[in-house]
Order: C-alpha cells, then structure tokens, then sequence
C-alpha cells in the first residue's frame, strides 16, 4: 500500500471513531421520547416524577460521569496504555449496546422503576466507559496533522446526520417501536465493533507508527507521555522500547494549561454557546400564533408534519451544515486567532430566544449557528496542540477533548437558566 493510500486508510479510521465516539450516546438521545417515555416507562402508573423528567435525568446520568472521567483520563496512569484503554472501553460500551437491545423485548410494565434505574446505571457506565473512548482519541490524534483532528470533528457530525435520517426514515416506514429501537441500539452495536477492529488495523499501518513513535520520542526527555505508557507503540521492541519516563507531574499540567488556556478556552465556548441552543431550546420554539399554518410545506397530517419539521429544520439541517463547516476548515484555515468570533456567535442565544415568528428565519438562524459551530469547532480542535511543542500536543489533545465535554455539559445546564432570562423581557414570547 503507497503512503497516500495508507494516510487516507488513518484518516478514515478517524472518521469512524468520530462517529463511534457519539453514535452510542445519540442512539438514547434520538429515541429518550418515543422508545422510553412513551413506551417503557408509561406502565401501570405513568404520571411518575422520573418520567415526566426522563431527559434531564438522562442529561445529568451522561454528562456529570463524561464530564468526570475525561477528567480523571488526563491524570489516571492505566498500565497498558492507549491500546487498554480504548479496547476496554469499547468493550463496555459495547456491552451496554448489547444489554440495551435484550431489554427492547423485556415486558417492563409492572417494574417501570426498576427499569428506569437500571436504565440510569447504564448510561452512567456507558458515558463513563465512553469519556475515557473520547478523551484517549482526542489526545491520540493531536500527534497527527490538523486535518486528522477534523476527521474526528467531522465523524461526530456525520453521526448526527445519520441519525437524523435514520430517524425520518422510521417516521416516515410506521416502523414499531420494538423494531426501531433494536434498529438504532443494533446499529450503535455494529459501530462500536467496527471501531474496535479498525482500530487493530490502525496500529499496524505504517503512516500511524511514523506519526505516533515521532512523537513518543519527543515526549521521552520531556516526561509528557500520557497514552502509550509501558506500551510497545510499532511492536518492534529491538527500535522501539516502551518508554521509561515518569507521568507527567501536576506542575507540567499547569504549564502546559498556560501556554494553551486560549485555545481551550476556545473550544469551551464554541460547544458552550452551541449546546446552550441546540437542541433544547431549538424543540421547544413552537408556531405563533399557536396553531396556524406552517409557512414551509411539510408532508403529512399536523403531528407528522411537526415531527418531520423538527428532524428536517433542526436536526438533519444542524448536523448537515455542521458537517459542511467541517469541510471548508479542512480547505480554509483562517484567521489563525478565533478567540473574537468564537465570542461574537453568543450572539445566537437572544436571536434564537425570539425567532418564533416565522420558520424561514428560524431555519436560516439553525443553517448559520451550524455552519460557524462546524467551522470554529473545527480550527479550534485544530489549532489547539500547535499552541505548544510536539512533546506537549498529546496532553494538550486530551484538555481539549476534556473542554469540549466541559463545554457541551456547561451548555445543557445553561438551558435550565435559560427560560428564567427571558422570561425578564416581556417582549418575547416564551419559549
């Protein structure tokens, strides 16, 4: 295989833990209303606390461990290295996939309880299994070119546009609920699978070892290797020995926060203003006047045509455009200093706040905050580990996967906030 054809093998070994890093966690996401609110959890006594709340308890059991353990993965040394922690990892994830399809066919109705709480120790293993997945990519991929970040970027909105479709598909077929839900959880599976076997692939092709030994070495004097601890990174022990040096100390950490601090910052807020309007604000903006008309055609009856308004203007249309500002950053890479843009999209949350009006200008707002999501998210992830020397970009890789979750997590929890504030302008309709 020629060096071209072994780079775009990585790349697309990327592309693919890019959509394996959200796809687990989209599946619940897509499905929380149909398959658990309205299915599992409407049992013998459905006006319940937890299933009035399901989202927020679903938000809090996925971020707060997410959150938690990108954190942890920065410090924790876990013997084995990279290749442990991705494998295991998967494997979990994997098995939650797994667990979750053998429920699909589970009589639940007289244990609702139960099974919200088992559903709840199941996202928390899940997302706690998948913070190490996402966090070890993200500080694994730094030590390749820019484009190779954005493959990562890329896949997790590719994964967004496959849901969408998938999801206006089985709208659209009147697929059961049980078929549906075995259909997502079943695809979620595949994925992770393949992401496990790609990733076996991935460590044999020669573009990767050239990559990842280069910057192992130039971590080796600096003691900044976090992922490939006690691991023989090209198998090759005779030229390439696993490295000796220690764990990075806390001071290293604070050093290399220092020299970084603005392009994570970045990154923060880049997924903070996004999360912060998508979805949760997005699915509540209703008609006004409340029941006239769509401006926008849309097929079928009322309660189709507003489950298919939601997936096509909200979903499909964010995560496709997303990806297409994914696409142009891989061709246009400016300005080199994001910081005043990145702080300028805030400007999103009071337009989205009163935009009820009319659907052409909530459709064009959505097209315009996923383009700059897609762009900004891009350049910041790209830009963040050239802030420093090659032997600090693996852990400056893994901050920055740390402050994309810290920013999606600060961003849901702002949506709670949210109603209160604009509720003080009685000018706008409430969302």
């Amino acid at each position: 295989m020629e060096t071209g054809q072994k780079e775009i093998c990585v790349y697309i070994i990327f592309l693919l833990h890019g959509i394996g890093v959200l796809l687990p966690w989209n599946t619940f996401l897509t499905i929380g209303v149909d398959y658990f609110i309205c299915y599992k959890l409407n049992g013998s006594n459905p006006e319940t606390e937890y299933r009035r709340n399901f989202l927020n308890y679903l938000a809090a059991a996925s971020q707060i461990p997410n959150l938690t353990l990108s954190l942890l993965n920065l410090f924790v040394v876990i013997k084995g290295g990279l290749h442990r922690r991705i494998y295991l990892s998967l494997i979990i994830i994997a098995s939650i996939c797994v667990l979750t399809i053998a429920f699909v066919f589970v009589d639940t109705y007289e244990w609702p309880l139960c099974f919200f709480l088992i559903t709840m120790a199941s996202v928390i293993i899940l997302n706690s299994a998948n913070g190490i997945y996402q966090n070890s990519i993200w500080g694994l991929v730094a030590d390749f070119p820019g484009q190779f970040t954005n493959a990562v970027v890329l896949g997790n909105n590719i994964c967004g546009i496959l849901m969408s479709l998938l999801y206006i598909f089985i709208l659209l077929s009147r697929m059961g609920i049980r078929l549906s839900s075995s259909i997502y959880f079943g695809l979620a599976l595949l994925t992770v699978i393949g992401c496990g076997f790609s990733f076996r692939f991935l460590t044999k092709n020669k573009f990767y070892k050239y990559h990842v030994s280069k910057a192992v070495k130039s971590r080796e004097t600096a003691c900044t290797d976090v992922l490939h601890e006690g691991e023989d990174i090209c198998g090759d022990n005779s030229d390439n020995r696993p490295s000796t040096t220690s764990h990075p100390s806390f001071e290293t950490y604070c050093s290399i926060f220092k020299e970084s601090w603005r392009g994570l910052f970045n990154i923060w807020l880049v997924f903070f203003t996004t999360l912060a309007i998508f979805p949760s604000v997005l699915i509540k903006v209703e008609l006004y006047p409340p029941g006239r008309a769509f401006d926008i055609f849309i097929y079928g009856d009322m309660k189709t045509s507003e489950m298919l308004f939601r997936q096509l203007a909200i979903f499909l249309n964010f995560n496709f455009f997303a990806t297409v500002g994914n696409c142009i950053a891989s061709y246009v890479q400016w300005p080199k200093s994001i910081t005043i843009p990145v702080v300028a999209r805030l400007i999103f949350l009071p337009l989205f706040w009163a935009c009820n009006y009319n659907e052409w200008a909530f459709v064009i707002l959505i097209t315009l905050l996923s383009i700059t999501h897609g762009y900004w998210s891009s350049l910041s992830m790209m830009y963040a580990p050239r802030q420093v020397g090659q032997s600090k970009s693996q852990i400056v890789g893994m901050m920055s996967g740390f402050f994309l979750v810290f920013g999606i997590a600060s961003g849901i929890a702002f949506t709670f906030v949210e109603p209160y504030i604009v509720s003080l302008f009685g000018w706008l309709y409430p969302f």
